[in-house]
């Protein structure tokens, strides 16, 4: 992006969120929130973002998540980037759950209307909840060159910046435990 373009799109960028994003070289992939604190059997939602696309036909998220760590809860909210076919019933939004792997599709269907979207939103939330913490934080992250955007014509959008999601495991602690400490 020009200079002007750059400062405008780091001033939108001001909240303590969006901090990690700032460092992003769009067009991205991210999730949102990039860091989140959870014990076992918590739930939690996290979603899976594009950044500052241009003319995106179809997106393909592949996300890996530890199996062992994290439980994936069958459960996919559709995102933004392409609400306003939604409502025409002009996209396809499917995922599948496969091991360690959330796989999400969401792609315009032809049509004589638009037929792409731009800009920073979200693709869909997911919902995972922390089954176990013997294997400390974990995180969530794209996989690549799986995780792929493109273009009306299915041209190939590259992707420059993968964002992650880091789990933190807060540990509980009784009081039996305090007591013995």
């Amino acid at each position: 992006p020009s200079s002007a373009a750059s400062d405008v799109y780091k001033r939108q960028m001001d909240n303590w969120i969006d901090v990690p994003l700032q460092e992003f070289e769009p067009p991205a992939v991210f999730f949102n929130p990039h860091e989140i604190n959870v014990s076992v059997g918590d739930t939690f939602a996290i979603n899976l973002y594009v950044l500052q696309v241009e003319n995106v036909a179809g997106v393909h998220l592949k996300v890996h998540y530890m199996r062992e760590s994290l439980q994936f809860l069958d459960s996919v909210e559709v995102g933004e980037l392409f609400i306003d076919a939604y409502e025409q019933d002009h996209t396809l939004f499917f995922c599948d759950a496969t091991g360690s792997y959330l796989d999400i599709y969401s792609f315009y269907l032809a049509t004589d209307e638009r037929t792409y979207s731009s800009g920073t939103a979200s693709i869909a939330t997911a919902y995972f909840k922390l089954i176990n913490d013997e294997s400390g934080d974990t995180e969530i992250i794209y996989e690549r060159p799986e995780t792929r955007m493109v273009t009306p014509d299915n041209q190939p959008i590259e992707i420059k910046t993968y964002g992650k999601a880091t789990i933190n495991i807060c540990l509980l602690y009784t009081s039996d435990a305090a007591d013995e400490g």
